[in-house]
């Protein structure tokens, strides 16, 4: 793992332009253009291509909003459109986003400058854990660490960790004793001291919010955790800790195997990417493997974009050196010298800890000189689209985030035009996992043709939010009886706002596998199961995926920059006295247009939720769609 970055041109100025223009937007405003001038010249790129990138990425924009309030899919089914008008009524200013990534909790309501840095206190005493994740101080768990300072003994210690991932019993106290992890949850900040005089009283058993021993609770005990094994256990920024528990032990194991047989580990695995397109891993690792370069990438997708899904967040803040070592093992299988992580810019505590834990292994000599491959962070821009690898790649080279044709594929010519890997960091995940656990272990779980585990992510309109890794198979249906509830449950979009929408109870004849979503006409993208409950609108709905996929397309191609409009136009008056004759044929013909055309995904996939929508609610649109047109 050798070699020097290449030299950049001005039509790869690097992400460096970014990070200039939005440390500018942030604090003057937007240039220019003597300022634009300036900028170009510091980057070694011309104005056209600096007012080019300005004009493409949201977080370039001037924003005189005094809150943010999201309004994506989760947030919309847990009432946004209400939250929004309550604080417009009260003189707010809000601005709208797409997803903060706090889907268990929403709708999420965001302002300027709250980031707060976790507390948590040393000592050989009564060891306290107290999960730090975003979600889990949304549910109030820093209040709960306040309270804690001032009550616990002086020689106990409150240790920060991941999010267990079972949001219903946020926040979520556990402390150890008699060497189990008992948990108390949910709790308000002011049961801390009754919870603590239960523990040196030994009455803990009889508190009010006692749950026993988390660890035995049927909904985790029932989980196969690889990726999420460590989440929840330690203090993710306390690599020593990590250690003891195997973190860069499936990496020591990919230097024993040497590249073929970490490969050969992987296949017999069955892994396949968890970014939504589901390609076998292996092969994407063999490919850039097999390309003669001195140089060559590894890039870790951390624009999580999709709402409803949230646990590459979760890696990244509760386990981020099980990221870092995915991304080892694969430069170790690779032969690449450097890697990024795109990260968007909605997660800055994901980015506190993670580059907190790439100091940390660069300090242990993991990263850096001496292993021959080092990790940047790169922070996004705002742009939905910067998830598929491709407009990542551009965005990563500081131009606009629009996509490439194909071929030549990221693996013979991505980053700077040298190989390059990008997977997302579910995938890093795993693939480290299986290199700790055995490709025996993990390919005994799942199904034939989706081996392992998933991670399924449930939000929205249900009173049991969860995120939960269990083995492919079963029913859609179980995952829900056995981690969360379909009560109330009237839709469920499965796979982000590309996915397909179907009926509550058509869940528990659905296989939780890629090819038994694929064969009831769905996805299963990145694991995230939206809930709307009885106010579910379908027609509404529809028209604000459209208007989304709309705002958000690249523009690279005709079928989506010109098709999503279209689209929206004829969603908006389907069904209502403005609808004209042939609009159903139209529709029928955007969709066939769309699908087969788009350069990516986004337009791609656009016409999915629209399609399955108006199969199963046509009264809400005024009758079937059919392939001829007209109305059933």
């Amino acid at each position: 793992m050798s070699g020097s970055l290449p030299v950049w041109d001005p039509g790869r100025p690097g992400h460096e332009l970014l990070d200039i223009l939005k440390e500018e937007v942030r604090t003057k405003g937007k240039p220019n253009t003597a300022r634009i001038h300036e900028i170009a010249e510091l980057t070694g790129t011309t104005s056209a291509k600096v007012r080019g990138v300005i004009g493409y990425y949201s977080d370039l924009n001037t924003d005189d909003s005094t809150v943010h309030v999201c309004v994506g899919e989760s947030c919309r089914a847990r009432g946004s459109k209400s939250i929004i008008t309550e604080l417009e009524n009260s003189g707010e200013v809000v601005g709208k986003i797409h997803c903060a990534g706090l889907c268990t909790n929403g709708p999420a309501v965001i302002r300027e400058n709250e980031e707060v840095i976790p507390i948590s206190k040393d000592g050989d005493g009564l060891q306290f854990f107290l999960s730090m994740d975003s979600l889990s101080m949304s549910y109030g768990a820093e209040s709960i660490a306040q309270s804690l300072l001032d009550q616990i003994p002086k020689d106990a210690a409150l240790i920060r960790t991941g999010s267990r991932g079972l949001f219903h019993l946020e926040p979520m106290l556990e402390v150890l004793v008699n060497e189990k992890r008992i948990g108390f949850g949910p709790l308000d900040a002011d049961e801390t001291l009754s919870v603590v005089d239960s523990i040196t009283n030994i009455s803990h058993s009889s508190h009010p919010k006692y749950i026993g021993e988390v660890e035995s609770l049927e909904e985790f005990s029932s989980q196969n955790r690889f990726a999420t094994q460590r989440i929840g256990i330690a203090d993710p920024l306390d690599i020593e800790s990590m250690k003891k528990l195997g973190a860069y032990s499936g990496y020591s194991n990919a230097k024993n195997l040497g590249a073929e047989g970490v490969l050969s580990e992987l296949k017999k695995s069955g892994l396949r990417g968890r970014g939504g397109a589901g390609f076998p891993t292996h092969f994407k690792w063999k490919a850039a493997a097999d390309e003669k370069s001195s140089i060559k990438y590894v890039v870790a997708n951390a624009d999580e974009g999709d709402a409803g899904t949230f646990i590459d967040r979760m890696i990244m803040e509760g386990d981020p050196h099980l990221l870092i070592e995915g991304m080892l093992i694969c430069a170790e299988t690779t032969g690449a010298n450097q890697g990024l992580v795109y990260l968007r810019s909605e997660y800055p505590q994901a980015k506190r800890i993670l580059q907190s834990a790439i100091d940390s292994a660069r300090e242990s000599n993991i990263l850096g000189a001496e292993s021959g491959f080092d990790i940047t962070i790169a922070n996004g821009a705002g742009s939905y689209v910067c998830g598929e690898e491709t407009a990542l790649l551009e965005s990563l080279e500081g131009r606009r985030g629009e996509v490439r044709a194909r071929p030549p594929y990221p693996t013979t010519s991505g980053l700077y035009g040298q190989p390059t890997v990008v997977n997302n960091v579910l995938t890093f995940a795993i693939a480290a996992a299986i290199l700790r656990e055995g490709s025996e272990l993990y390919s005994s779980l799942g199904t034939d043709s989706s081996r392992g585990t998933v991670v399924v992510q449930i939000v929205g309109a249900t009173n049991r939010p969860a995120c939960v890794e269990v083995p492919f198979g079963g029913t859609i249906g179980d995952v829900f009886a056995n981690f969360s509830s379909l009560e109330g449950v009237k839709a469920v979009q499965i796979g982000g706002p590309l996915g397909s929408v179907f009926r509550a109870k058509e869940l528990h004849d659905i296989e939780l596998s890629f090819e038994g979503l694929d064969s009831a006409g769905g996805i299963l993208g990145h694991g995230g199961f939206v809930a709307f409950g009885d106010e579910f609108d379908p027609h509404r709905e529809v028209v604000e995926w459209m208007r989304f996929f709309r705002d958000e397309s690249c523009g690279k191609c005709t079928p989506c920059r010109i098709g999503t409009q279209r689209a929206l136009e004829l969603l908006t008056r389907l069904g209502t006295e403005n609808e004209k004759e042939g609009d159903r044929v139209l529709i029928t013909d955007l969709d066939d247009i769309m699908t087969s055309t788009s350069l990516c995904a986004l337009g791609g996939l656009a016409m999915n939720p629209v399609r399955s929508t108006i199969e199963r609610w046509p009264s809400k649109f005024g009758g079937h769609l059919t392939p001829k047109g007209g109305v059933k």
